[in-house]
């Protein structure tokens, strides 16, 4: 899979990938549309005014970014008061502020916190469990060292307290080191395949959980570069074009400074893992003198070192403090309910003749005919204006809102 990315990097897709391939679709292509999308969720089918009182959060005077549709931080929503019965013209509310982001990263979300949230807690327990008997063992050892020196036929009092713990606990594992838990029975195939399970499980459910959090993070690494166009002019990131106008220093989908410490996380909680838990075979030949022939025999015991299991403990804890942090995010500003997200990037391309290296940047358009108009600009842009109408532009501002009444 990364050799086929990298090779396909730089090259032209003629399939659309990403937003920007949108974009630059719809804006060579005018009267691109995209089908089978509802224009208008029913339960927003009304107009209202929000008005608001300052309390002792309206500190700045300077707007949210990640503010409700008045421009007071999040904390001020509940000083908001909202009249749903204004006067104002019909048929629907024209803007929507957007959901917060983990409701739009679909079940995958859910289930890799709930997967990581059970592994963190059986970590924790495990961690907890082996600190518990190296301190036992360790206070016991120290006791036997000062007070019969002479009965320590493991050698640990010559050792220094370092290495003692590290000699009890298994410190960072290997064969001679690790800290022995339990034997698999003998001679037994159903042990052999046991010893793999053991010995990879914790890499496999890793992986799986690594897969999620990488289709998540790419989710989370697009939102934040649309939200920001709404503030600064970017430039998109497309793969059907090529040239300096466009983003296209992404690696494997992310940009590298997202997806090269994504990278190293995963590869020392891989080494991590595979070093705390780990099965050791011991294979030996033994001598049958009733038949006088070689008879091998195999065993396999469970072993666990101290280190690596609090280090890749730390490192799932801080994976899933992350995710808990990066699907928190709060997605950014209002946008207008017309035609819904994709219709309204797709409409607004009308207005690009092209798109320049300072990039193009997403707001209000200004007044058309009849209504306001909103979406992306290589020109400058205003903000978005909460509860305006916004149904585009031109000569069939009629006919757009004729069909919105009927959808």
């Amino acid at each position: 899979m990364v050799t086929v990315n990298l090779f396909g990097r730089g090259r032209i897709k003629r399939q659309l990938l990403t937003f920007g391939d949108v974009i630059v679709a719809a804006a060579s292509h005018c009267e691109l549309r995209v089908q089978g999308e509802c224009m208008v969720n029913a339960k927003e089918s009304y107009r209202r005014y929000c008005t608001h009182t300052c309390h002792k959060h309206c500190k700045s005077q300077e707007e949210s970014r990640t503010g409700e549709e008045v421009g007071h931080c999040q904390k001020c929503k509940k000083w908001n008061s909202t009249n749903r019965f204004t006067n104002e013209s019909q048929p629907t509310i024209a803007t929507k502020s957007k959901r917060g982001l983990i409701s739009n990263l679909g079940n995958t979300a859910p289930t890799q916190i709930m997967i990581m949230t059970f592994c963190s807690i059986c970590m924790i327990g495990a961690s907890t469990a082996i600190l518990a008997f190296v301190r036992m063992s360790s206070q016991s050892q120290e006791v036997t060292c000062k007070n019969y020196p002479k009965y320590d036929s493991t050698g640990l009092c010559k050792l220094s307290r370092t290495q003692r713990f590290e000699k009890i606990s298994g410190g960072w594992g290997g064969f001679n080191q690790s800290l022995p838990l339990a034997a698999l029975p003998l001679d037994d195939l159903h042990s052999e395949v046991l010893s793999f399970l053991i010995s990879n499980g914790a890499q496999v459910v890793y992986s799986f959980l690594y897969l999620l959090l990488i289709y998540n993070i790419t989710l989370v690494s697009q939102e934040h570069d649309w939200s920001m166009l709404e503030h600064k002019p970017s430039r998109l990131r497309c793969t059907t074009v090529t040239g300096e106008s466009f983003k296209q220093s992404y690696l494997l989908q992310l940009p590298k400074k997202i997806l090269f410490p994504i990278m190293a996380f995963s590869v020392l909680t891989h080494w991590m893992l595979g070093e705390a838990l780990q099965t050791q075979g011991i294979i030996w030949r033994d001598n049958d003198r009733s038949t006088g022939r070689h008879v091998e025999h195999s065993m396999y015991r469970i072993t666990c070192a101290a280190y690596p299991l609090w280090i890749s403990t730390s490192l799932i804890l801080l994976m899933t403090g992350g995710c808990w942090w990066a699907f928190r995010y709060r997605r950014e500003g209002v946008i207008p309910q017309m035609y819904g997200s994709m219709r309204v990037l797709c409409a607004a391309t009308t207005q690009l003749d092209d798109f320049p290296v300072t990039g193009i940047q997403w707001g209000d358009l200004g007044l058309g005919k009849r209504f306001r108009h909103a979406g992306l600009s290589s020109g400058d842009v205003q903000r978005i204006i909460p509860n305006e109408l916004y149904a585009g532009v031109g000569d069939d501002d009629e006919d757009v809102l004729g069909s919105f009444h009927e959808e």
